[in-house]
């Protein structure tokens, strides 16, 4: 499934041919070499790897069916930077229109591409040529993501599993045939100070499948490599202290549950990092139910969402719990 970043109207400009064609071209290489990088929209300029000061694209991964006849319009983003990890209050810089600005789109934006981060329900009566649309806007730089009710653009399971890489092998009969996990989250406090631990608890129940699959061999090597990073001639220095980023991927088989910022100010530190796969010796039994507890700590104050993502080995489902987070005492 091909992600779609631009509206579907952009409309088509054509040069003519001969020499017009070079003259337009002439003038387009003499201008270039005046003009100063900052100067060039971001998405302008030539394909460089950036860990940070780049914008957020956001995407509209299609559409589903509900059974009460209303649709899903499905949403992700790409944050450009490798490592720099922007907040972006909901606002003038981050809504939807036409309609309620907030349409409960993220606020802070992990590394790269995160599909299907968030869903918006519309109307079983949303007409056919109406449009949906998320803007962003970050580094001077404004992206736009077009939810609209094409028919090339109906999705299901399969290419949600797919695009998401959560399918693991398993054939289409469990595929269609399972129900994404339901997860209820609470947290210990809803107050807290920078630096005092809280515990989040995910209780997820679901059905019996899918059923297990073998375990990957970590001996075997993987066709990823990371990027190298190379700054462009006369760029600033990048800081060192933007931490690095691995995006979490679900487990194979069992229950997991991954806790991330969803909307505030910075990022938080949790315990475990990344999806935490049931154990033995945790509540449940691993894969029609289970309670994970994780810790959270906040290094700087404000109003937090947290978004629990879990993951039955195949579906995800999401819950959010909200947290204030004040200054140190």
């Amino acid at each position: 499934m091909i992600m779609q970043f631009l509206g579907r109207r952009a409309p088509r400009r054509w040069l003519a041919g001969g020499a017009g064609a070079v003259l337009v071209l002439a003038f387009a290489a003499s201008v270039s070499a005046q003009v100063n990088r900052r100067d060039v929209p971001i998405v302008a300029q030539p394909q460089q790897r950036f860990n940070s000061g780049q914008d957020i694209q956001p995407i509209f991964e299609g559409w589903t069916r509900n059974e009460d006849g209303s649709y899903q319009f499905h949403y992700g983003y790409l944050n450009r930077n490798y490592r720099e990890r922007p907040h972006v209050p909901v606002g003038r810089d981050n809504f939807f229109s036409p309609g309620e600005p907030d349409r409960g789109q993220p606020a802070y934006f992990y590394p790269r591409t995160n599909r299907y981060q968030f869903d918006v329900t519309v109307p079983a009566d949303f007409p056919l040529d109406a449009e949906l649309i998320w803007e962003v806007t970050r580094q001077g730089s404004t992206q736009r993501a077009y939810g609209w009710l094409q028919p090339e653009w109906e999705i299901d399971v399969n290419t949600i599993t797919s695009n998401a890489r959560t399918q693991f092998g398993r054939g289409v009969d469990e595929l269609y045939s399972n129900i994404a996990p339901v997860v209820s989250v609470e947290a210990s406090r809803d107050t807290v100070a920078v630096g005092t631990p809280v515990t989040l608890t995910a209780r997820l129940t679901d059905d019996d499948l899918p059923t297990p699959v073998p375990e990957r061999d970590d001996s075997l090597p993987r066709r990823r490599r990371d990027p190298t990073l190379v700054a462009p001639p006369g760029a600033p220095q990048i800081p060192d202290n933007i931490p690095s980023y691995t995006r979490p991927t679900p487990t194979r088989n069992h229950l997991s549950v991954l806790w991330v910022v969803y909307r505030g100010p910075a990022d938080a530190e949790f315990e475990p990092y990344g999806y935490q796969e049931w154990e033995e010796g945790m509540d449940g039994d691993g894969w029609t139910s289970g309670t994970f507890e994780t810790t959270v700590t906040f290094d700087e104050p404000g109003a937090y969402t947290l978004r629990a993502f879990a993951c039955d080995a195949m579906l995800i489902s999401h819950a959010n719990i909200e947290i204030t987070v004040t200054a140190a005492e």
